[in-house]
């Protein structure tokens, strides 16, 4: 089981990683915005860490 935690842990870090590397040097400023956009909508705790 523990096994099985640390493979869900990485795969979610790991995405969270490459979406956070493609927003830093692939996205353009309106994808940018939208990506912001997006996590603020699903997502309105994150609002206070997250600027545009």
């Amino acid at each position: 089981m523990k096994f099985l935690l640390t493979i869900l842990l990485g795969a979610i870090l790991g995405s969270a990683a490459t979406f956070y590397y493609i927003y830093l040097n692939h996205a353009d400023g309106t994808e940018q915005a939208l990506m912001r956009d997006t996590l603020l909508t699903y997502a309105p705790f994150l609002e206070e860490y997250i600027t545009p």
